[in-house]
């Protein structure tokens, strides 16, 4: 009953959103709302809604991303990637009339992360979400995976919304990517599992080898803690620790629940030490050929898929899918003392990055940081 009332609210939620955003540009509602006083007008009214249905699009983008499209049919809540796309699908269609249409490639159906961002930097589509793999473009973006840097949730949130530092870099992105930045959904706090024994501390990773993002600071950081990194796409993670390729991974709770990956590791560690995002990206082309209407409804649809998938993840990894990981896993909270240590032992991937992008920026980053944490009382 607990989850059947999340799910309850969370459908309630993502119509409430809908309705609302259909009524600000969808003539067919406000067509729906005038009742027909004779069979003509009902006759008529029935032609119009279904020319809006079937109005071919002047636009269609074509959205590819990582998470499965298992809900509604056999998963309590939608997935974060999956979130975003069924929001900002809904809105996009509903408030240009059908004249954006918005086809959606879930579960790497186009390819792994790599791959599908390449294809939208070419044009090949024209949207996609991808995470640490966008550093490869533009190295400054490793900043927001230094180690324990974001407290917490809204910490995160205030930077990616708020900050003029990440608009400045987010234009740096596009330039060299040719891809806009559309907005910033939540992949999750990512925390250590391993098939070998309990993490407590960082000396208990010695030895260890765990597959890491395909971004060399997650190679870094997991090196400072005395383990070695192998780099591999998500696909490849529950052979790899099955096989005793790897002998953990690190990602959040939600994403080890939904890919049963704790079905072939036995540990994890609470450790919460990256917070870890999902890019959503448009082919700046694509963006620049809009009219000024179509953007802006645009803009509006990403701004509230973000807000679904950041609220997808929470529940999953605090909620839903934690219960599916603590019944299959060995869980372990470190003490307050113990997260010092971890965060002492990857000290190094500071100085790392410092030498790869440079004091400014690092230093930048961090001082609007230290902004957010004073806005929210940390």
């Amino acid at each position: 009953m607990k989850k059947l009332s999340l799910l309850l609210v969370v459908v309630m939620v993502l119509g409430m959103t809908t309705s609302l955003f259909a009524q600000g540009g969808a003539e067919a509602a406000e067509t729906a709302a005038v009742a027909p006083s004779t069979a003509t007008d009902k006759a008529a009214e029935v032609t119009i809604k279904k020319d809006v249905r079937t109005v071919k699009p002047d636009y269609t983008i074509r959205f590819a991303y990582y998470d499965a499209a298992t809900w509604p049919s056999i998963s309590e809540l939608p997935l974060p990637e999956h979130a975003y796309a069924l929001v900002f699908k809904s809105i996009v269609e509903s408030s240009s009339n059908g004249k954006i249409a918005v086809e959606l490639f879930p579960g790497n159906a186009l390819g792994d992360t790599k791959a599908t961002m390449e294809m939208a930097m070419s044009g090949g589509i024209e949207m996609v979400t991808t995470t640490g793999t966008a550093s490869s473009i533009m190295p400054e973006l490793q900043v927001i995976f230094l180690p324990y840097v974001f407290k917490s949730d809204e910490i995160a949130w205030d930077f990616f919304d708020n900050s003029d530092l990440w608009k400045q870099m987010s234009a740096d992105f596009e330039k060299q990517s040719n891809l806009k930045m559309l907005s910033v959904g939540q992949n999750g706090t990512r925390h250590f599992t391993n098939n070998v024994r309990p993490i407590h501390t960082p000396a208990d990773m010695k030895g260890l080898k765990f597959r890491v993002m395909q971004s060399p600071i997650y190679v870094k950081m997991v090196e400072a803690m005395g383990a070695s990194a192998t780099p591999l796409a998500s696909g490849e993670i529950y052979t790899a620790c099955q096989t005793g390729v790897v002998d953990g991974q690190e990602n959040p709770i939600w994403n080890i629940a939904a890919n049963k990956w704790y079905e072939v590791q036995k540990y994890i560690t609470l450790d919460g030490h990256t917070w870890s995002e999902n890019f959503v990206l448009m082919n700046a082309d694509f963006w620049k050929s809009l009219p000024t209407n179509y953007q802006h409804i645009i803009t509006i649809a990403a701004f509230h898929a973000q807000n679904a998938d950041r609220a997808a993840e929470a529940l999953a990894s605090r909620v839903l899918d934690f219960e599916s990981v603590k019944n299959s896993m060995e869980v372990y909270v470190p003490t307050a003392a113990e997260l010092e240590l971890f965060k002492k032992a990857a000290a190094p991937t500071y100085d790392w990055l410092r030498g790869e992008v440079g004091d400014p920026i690092v230093d930048s980053f961090l001082a609007e940081v230290n902004k957010s944490e004073a806005k929210y009382g940390w």
